[in-house]
């Protein structure tokens, strides 16, 4: 196999450092970093002037995250294999980002031979999916068993009585930020937002972030256009 030419998206740059000793440690096969990128729309503009064959995107990341870059690359016709890597294992985010187009989905927590076999995979033109999560994408656990109990109607209702502010910070979960990068993109306070997030739960009665991203899904927070 050629060298693998690979674009880094994540806003750690500690990380980024990290993965692209590692990366062009490997001989078999050969991985050359052509650039760095600290957000989607860097990524975007990085991948269209580069042409690199794999981007290897970070999920949550201030501006543009993984999941809109995805899309927003696939809107442009980009050749480009995409491979998600990230600390998230909930099982909706690995379904939206393949339907999206990733053709990789690797948890950060992997080990370094595990992230080598992905990148190959991706590049023979296969897909790969973190061995922990494969075992329920294969059964079909992140299909329709994965839908909220409530009706589209109750969760509307539910979703009519959060706040504006509420919504935001719903919206932003969903995708995967953290409070505290909530707290820098809306300019409040860490504990604003936990405040705010805690309400939200309570008036929805979800008391958990997989079924805080169902809900947002049903809801039409996060929609997959292509």
């Amino acid at each position: 196999m050629n060298s693998i030419r690979i674009i880094l998206a994540d806003d750690h740059a500690v990380l980024r450092a990290g993965l692209r000793s590692f990366f062009e440690e490997q001989k078999n096969p050969a991985i050359q970093v052509v650039a760095e990128a600290s957000n989607g729309e860097q990524a975007v503009e990085l991948v269209e002037k580069m042409r690199p064959d794999i981007l290897v995107l970070d999920l949550s990341m201030p501006g543009m995250g993984g999941l809109e870059t995805t899309l927003e690359l696939k809107k442009r016709g980009s050749n480009t294999r995409i491979l998600i890597l990230t600390q998230f294992a909930e099982a909706i985010y690995l379904r939206r980002l393949l339907e999206a187009g990733a053709k990789g989905y690797v948890l950060k927590s992997a080990r370094g031979e595990e992230l080598i076999s992905a990148l190959r995979a991706v590049m023979n033109g296969g897909m790969y999916i973190d061995p922990s999560l494969a075992t329920s994408f294969i059964s079909g656990a992140i299909g329709g068993a994965t839908e909220p109990d409530a009706s589209l109607s109750g969760a509307e209702e539910a979703y009519s009585k959060l706040t504006p502010r509420e919504r935001q910070i719903l919206k932003l979960l969903a995708e995967g930020y953290a409070n505290k990068e909530i707290a820098t993109s809306l300019n409040l306070a860490v504990k604003t937002v936990m405040a705010h997030r805690v309400n939200l739960m309570d008036k929805l009665g979800i008391h958990n972030r997989s079924k805080l991203i169902q809900f947002a899904i049903k809801v039409g927070l996060i929609q997959i256009t292509k």
